[in-house]
């Protein structure tokens, strides 16, 4: 069932929604791939969650299930406040607690520090930083940019979970 807020819906993607998603993505990341912990992803063609606002794409989470572990591959704004990114948590968790998973892990990078302050402010904890991996991630997927946000040199990624089995 959709959860909706402020005219906001988050609903699971379908396949009638893949070409909006590949365009999406390409807008947020500059190309349908992410890279994280040396996987190379196509963000498209996994599950995700849908925000809309007014009619429009306010935000996408995709996640990538293995080993009784769900990874967000990546999670995406247009519209900031208005709850999509907690809406689009809350939906993966229970995504994830129903394919049996114990754990909800993501990696950020080092620059990104309104998702560090958004995760831990939704539970996440951090668990580890991988340090230069940036510069493996960068074999496969050349255009991650050197320099992020504020100026900060992207070099490492920054691992956050979320242990289900402790969740309600």
């Amino acid at each position: 069932m959709p959860n909706t807020i402020f005219q906001t819906t988050v609903r699971a993607t379908t396949a009638a929604d893949y070409a909006q998603t590949v365009q999406f993505i390409r807008e947020q990341w500059g190309e349908d791939a992410v890279v994280s912990r040396g996987v190379l992803y196509q963000p498209s063609t996994l599950p995700g969650f849908l925000a809309e606002y007014d009619g429009n794409i306010a935000g996408l989470l995709t996640y990538h299930i293995k080993d009784n572990e769900c990874e967000i591959v990546t999670i995406d704004a247009t519209q900031r406040l208005l709850g999509v990114g907690t809406m689009r948590l809350d939906a993966v968790i229970e995504a994830a607690k129903e394919a049996g998973c114990h754990r909800l892990w993501l990696i950020t990078t080092n620059d990104n520090l309104p998702a560090l302050r958004f995760y831990q402010r939704r539970g996440f904890v951090l668990v580890a930083v991988h340090r230069n991996a940036i510069e493996t991630s960068r074999t496969l997927k050349a255009s991650i940019p050197k320099i992020g946000i504020d100026g900060i040199p992207i070099r490492d990624e920054i691992e956050l979970e979320i242990d289900l089995r402790n969740e309600k």
